[in-house]
């Protein structure tokens, strides 16, 4: 017994569990800063440290806390026939993602994930555009696709967002609309997790560890929002998301 505790706790000291905390800071640094991001960094990161399997269920355990602070203005201001299209369809297709995550080639996962951060950070490149094709009937299409990424990557947010902001609200109804969808596909996304086995005693661990890292991330991000606001360092911060992407994609492909 002595011997698997100390094989554990090794488990939680080595090289991967320090550079888990140096990622997940930094993705909370960017969520922070940005108000997105975190998983557009943590998972090609942690996909390569630990699997794709495993990068996107901590992923979507550390989000938790985060998610949390943000439920008082998800509750009290958000709109529900804005948001509850949405939210059928994640009750539907998050776990149908949660599926295809634990029958799908690891590999190919990590191609998935690399592809859709691109393909992300080129949709919130181009937002102001895009918004100009999203109609409120598309949400349901919207909150389908979001759903199965969600389930299958770890990652919706940029997608819904850019859907909820050419609605054309109030900033506050809209950051409010935002945070109750991150909220239902987080939650959404545990059960799923919870309920096709891909969540362990060690990731839920390693997520223990990791989240008090991307608080003071989140925290030190707001705080550099509030003292610099978009500045150029967002565009750097574009590049470097895709960077890292890029990073993941090759080692997947060529290693």
């Amino acid at each position: 017994m002595k011997m698997l505790e100390v094989a554990q706790a090794t488990a939680f000291t080595d090289e991967r569990s320090l550079i888990m905390l140096m990622v997940v800071l930094i993705a909370g640094i960017i969520r922070g800063f940005t108000g997105f991001g975190s998983a557009l960094l943590a998972v090609p990161a942690l996909a390569t440290i630990y699997g794709p399997v495993e990068a996107v269920v901590i992923e979507v355990l550390i989000e938790i806390p985060v998610c949390l602070t943000l439920l008082h203005t998800a509750i009290k201001r958000s709109e529900r026939q804005t948001i509850l299209p949405m939210i059928a369809m994640f009750i539907v297709f998050v776990p149908i993602g949660a599926l295809l995550l634990t029958i799908t080639n690891p590999a190919t996962i990590k191609v998935l994930i690399s592809l859709f951060v691109l393909a992300a950070l080129a949709l919130i490149w181009q937002q102001p555009r895009v918004t100009r094709v999203f109609y409120p009937k598309f949400n349901y299409i919207v909150g389908a696709i979001s759903g199965m990424t969600q389930g299958l990557t770890g990652m919706a947010g940029p997608l819904f967002a850019t859907a909820l902001i050419a609605r054309g609200d109030s900033s506050t109804c809209t950051r409010a609309n935002i945070s109750a969808l991150a909220l239902a596909i987080i939650f959404l996304s545990v059960a799923s997790f919870a309920l096709v086995g891909l969540i362990t005693k060690t990731l839920v661990l390693y997520a223990i560890l990791a989240s008090p890292a991307i608080m003071l991330g989140v925290w030190i991000g707001s705080f550099l929002f509030s003292r610099f606001g978009e500045s150029k360092l967002r565009v750097v911060i574009l590049y470097f998301l895709a960077f890292t992407a890029l990073i993941t994609l090759f080692e997947t492909l060529f290693y």
